[in-house]
């Protein structure tokens, strides 16, 4: 539903598309980290923790990917145009 509205507003495609870049690198960050950050409680454990550390680096690998989709295609609309 967002990316319907960007298409018809241009003015708010690249801070949205910044957004997304900036919090796949937060991302990014956390999941590389995230042995050092998370200690695996007994109940938890390691496979969870892998788990979650491998779901973070996908969320932010779609983030990253979403970005750069939203900025190629308003770069190649925006160049049509000239």
């Amino acid at each position: 539903m967002l990316f319907d509205k960007l298409s018809s507003n241009p003015a708010k495609v690249v801070p949205v598309a910044m957004m997304l870049l900036v919090t796949g690198l937060m991302l990014l960050v956390v999941a590389g980290d995230w042995p050092r950050l998370s200690y695996p409680a007994g109940h938890f454990g390691l496979d969870n923790s892998d788990l979650l550390r491998g779901f973070l680096f996908g969320v932010a690998i779609a983030f990253e990917i979403a970005s750069l989709v939203i900025l190629t295609t308003f770069a190649a609309a925006k160049s049509r145009k000239a």
